[in-house]
């Protein structure tokens, strides 16, 4: 095929092409170019492709902006859900310490006031044998004269024993054992249903652990 390249625009021409009739002879037709109509279709046609790209594109983005929040919602709900059961978990851990350790100071008060009384006691009746009197007498109140018929006590005590029963009406009936391995304020009645142990440290033992068996309950 021939080509003819024109060197100005105004020699352009058209071209011309032969058809070939019914008749068999042959007759050119001009092809000519874009008229306005079309090229004006075509840049409607353009625009609106691309305006319908844009708005393909403005809610592909929307959706991934929905998305992206939904997604993020949720991760955030989770990560707020294991927060909380974190917190709930490390004050409920918090409250079980604090009454632990409110209970092992309570205990260690008991344990110490105990211990301090107990110092006192015994030295108070180590250096002044009247302050039996009240041990003795104590312990005769929780029994009934009849049912004792000897009571046990240390070599520093039997005086002060012997007095109390006189002054109680039991000097004839109740019968004093001075046992050399009893220390001062220990005390020892014997009854025909067995033995009462009215000795300090055993009071204050019975008491000690009255107070821990109460603080094990609470």
């Amino acid at each position: 095929m021939l080509c003819k390249l024109a060197v100005r625009p105004e020699d352009a021409r058209p071209i011309v092409w032969r058809q070939i009739g019914s008749s068999g002879q042959s007759s050119f037709s001009t092809l000519s170019a874009p008229s306005q109509a079309d090229a004006a279709d075509l840049e409607r046609r353009l625009m609106e492709a691309g305006l319908a790209h844009q708005t393909e594109l403005a809610q592909s983005k929307q959706n991934a902006f929905q998305e992206g929040m939904r997604q993020g919602r949720g991760e955030a709900a989770v990560a707020v859900n294991e927060c909380n059961e974190k917190l709930a978990k490390t004050l409920a851990e918090l409250g079980t310490f604090k009454r632990k350790l409110r209970a092992d100071a309570e205990r260690e008060v008991v344990k110490l006031s105990l211990a301090i009384a107990r110092r006192i006691l015994n030295r108070e009746l180590a250096t002044d044998p009247d302050a039996l009197q009240g041990i003795v007498h104590a312990a005769l109140g929780k029994l009934q004269a009849r049912d004792i018929w000897q009571v046990r006590i240390g070599p520093h005590g039997s005086d002060t024993l012997n007095a109390v029963l006189e002054r109680a009406g039991l000097g004839g009936t109740v019968k004093v054992k001075i046992d050399p391995a009893l220390h001062p304020g220990d005390l020892i009645i014997e009854t025909p249903a067995g033995e009462l142990d009215a000795s300090v440290n055993t009071q204050l033992h019975e008491i000690e652990r009255g107070f821990t068996e109460r603080l094990a309950i609470r």
